[in-house]
């Protein structure tokens, strides 16, 4: 009996399927040794830089604000009140700028005394000189009085010496004209010494007159002081930096009102990070930008305490100042700390600080990167050098790539 064989059409069609994983398989491979098979990443989410060799300026930057060299501080001459606040802080100010005004009645008062005692002291002065002047011509008349009489009684002992001889007088009269002639000399001298001691007299009268009247003056000019410093001024040309008090308030002997700066008579000071106070230096070059130009200096102090992570560097401003240069501006300030010459460096990239070691992905023709272990030496707040690892003109990715560090490839793609 014949038997009847059919076509083992299975067995072709599994031919044919494993055919097809074959070559799947093969495809997977070869997509798999390709760079694209990597973990990728958009070409406009990243951004990079090239390495570049050269002259690299080291520089320290810090944030700050202009100060006056020679701040001045408005204090409470008395206990008063404030009338009238006229100039707010920012205000330009010339010496006679006035800022507040005060008002005390005390004050007031004591000047108004003062000038009635002081014209009281010259009121006196006059009357003593008048009182003194009348003094002294009734002595000065005394002794014209006795200067005649002593003229008559000399002329007469001498009409009598030439006729006592010949006994028309009695000489008894003529000894008592000669007893008068020496009393009468010696009245005129007595009186002359009086009349001197009342003219050194009259002259210390009005000498004591005159220092009661400075006293006076000085006592009235003391309280117009007071009374003065009431209308608050600036003193300086400059700024009103601060005002203290406000419109109404009570202020106390020495409490502050007011500060005014000069706008001429600047210097800078600028908070740097602690980490880079080892690169700052005396008498490096800064550039201070005050956002309407560049102010030329050099540090002149390190402040060696440190506040919240910062040290404060004080700059003297040498060259010429901004138009907008003026007490308590923000600024930003560069510290030239020093040069590298011929160094690699490239743009600082995400989280990578100076002397480190880090790993960067170097992008290569064939629209990949591959990760690239490299070292940092010195820093500046926009580049950083490179001692190991890459050479010039080679590109890196600059961006934070944390996520891919387990990677040693990324795929770019549009």
């Amino acid at each position: 009996m014949d038997v009847v064989v059919k076509p083992k059409k299975n067995t072709k069609r599994k031919l044919s399927i494993l055919a097809f994983v074959c070559l799947l398989l093969a495809a997977c491979i070869w997509l798999f040794l390709q760079p694209s098979h990597a973990q990728q990443i958009k070409a406009n989410e990243i951004w990079s830089a090239k390495v570049e060799q050269g002259v690299l300026n080291l520089e320290v930057s810090g944030f700050g604000r202009l100060k006056s060299k020679k701040p001045r501080l408005l204090t409470a001459k008395s206990q008063a009140t404030v009338d009238e606040i006229i100039l707010k802080p920012g205000a330009e100010v010339t010496p006679e700028s006035i800022i507040l005004r005060l008002s005390d009645p005390n004050i007031t008062q004591s000047v108004r005394d003062a000038k009635r005692a002081y014209i009281d002291s010259k009121n006196q002065r006059i009357q003593t000189d008048i009182n003194q002047k009348r003094e002294l011509l009734a002595q000065q008349a005394e002794l014209a009085r006795i200067q005649a009489d002593l003229e008559s009684a000399e002329l007469e002992a001498n009409a009598q010496s030439q006729l006592v001889s010949k006994g028309i007088v009695s000489n008894i009269d003529y000894q008592r004209t000669k007893l008068q002639v020496r009393q009468l000399t010696r009245r005129l001298e007595i009186e002359t010494a009086r009349i001197t001691q009342l003219e050194a007299l009259h002259a210390a009268n009005l000498k004591i007159a005159d220092s009661n009247i400075l006293a006076q003056q000085e006592a009235l000019d003391l309280v117009q002081q007071q009374l003065d410093s009431l209308t608050v001024k600036a003193g300086i040309h400059g700024v009103v930096q601060s005002l203290s008090v406000e419109l109404g308030q009570a202020v106390n002997l020495g409490e502050q009102l007011a500060l005014v700066g000069s706008t001429t008579d600047l210097y800078a000071l600028l908070n740097v990070p602690q980490s880079k106070m080892q690169s700052i230096q005396l008498a490096q070059a800064v550039s201070i930008n005050t956002r309407r130009g560049e102010i030329l200096g050099e540090v002149i102090r390190i402040d060696p305490v440190i506040n919240n992570g910062n040290i404060q560097v004080e700059v003297a401003l040498n060259g010429a100042l901004t138009d907008n240069a003026r007490p308590e501006l923000n600024i930003e300030g560069t510290i030239a700390v020093g040069q590298l010459a011929n160094a690699l460096f490239i743009k600082k990239p995400v989280n990578v600080k100076a002397f480190s070691n880090s790993t960067l992905f170097k992008l290569t023709d064939n629209g990949s990167a591959i990760a690239t272990p490299i070292q940092f030496g010195a820093a500046t707040d926009e580049q950083i050098q490179i001692l190991a690892g890459a050479q010039a003109h080679e590109q890196f990715i600059l961006n934070d790539m944390t996520r891919w560090q387990a990677h040693t490839h990324i795929a770019i793609v549009k």
